[in-house]
């Protein structure tokens, strides 16, 4: 058994590649819009400024896939920055719908600029074509990855 571990390579999975690109990604993102007092949650804020009044907690934990008491964090946290706040849905008291500041309303097209701007550096000399495959792969692995996930309700087998 030890021979066996002694002529096993070693195999970065992808997900270690994804989030060290991801951590870069984030870290130069984070220098280019430090005036906006904004650590994270960039993207999170321009979607609830794009869909301004659109969304509740529930339909943008959807969107992006997080859980409920995640959400509920994160707006928070944009709150308490004073990027958005909840409003009553008049149709539905028991919904609250996303709405962005005013301060939010000048920040969101300045963190856009940047996503544009930091785009176009990471992905020079890389075609259009190229992009398209990269997008592409990254979908069927996530769809790929989905039925390997475990079941929140099916016991484990020890």
């Amino acid at each position: 058994m030890f021979a066996a571990l002694i002529n096993m390579q070693i195999v970065e999975p992808i997900s270690r590649k994804l989030i060290r690109l991801g951590k870069l990604y984030l870290n130069v993102l984070a220098r280019h819009t430090e005036h906006l007092d904004l650590k994270r949650y960039h993207f999170i804020l321009s979607l609830i400024y794009y869909h301004d009044g659109q969304l509740t907690q529930n339909a943008l934990a959807q969107i992006l896939d997080k859980d409920k008491s995640a959400m509920v964090s994160i707006i928070n946290l944009l709150s308490a920055k004073g990027f958005v706040y909840r409003d009553s849905n008049p149709h539905d008291k028991r919904e609250h719908l996303l709405r962005v500041t005013e301060k939010a309303k000048i920040a969101v097209p300045q963190i856009v600029e940047t996503f544009e701007h930091i785009n176009s550096d990471i992905t020079k000399g890389i075609t259009a074509r190229e992009m398209k495959i990269f997008e592409s792969v990254l979908q069927k692995m996530q769809l790929n990855i989905k039925p390997l996930q475990p079941n929140p309700n099916q016991k484990i087998a020890k």
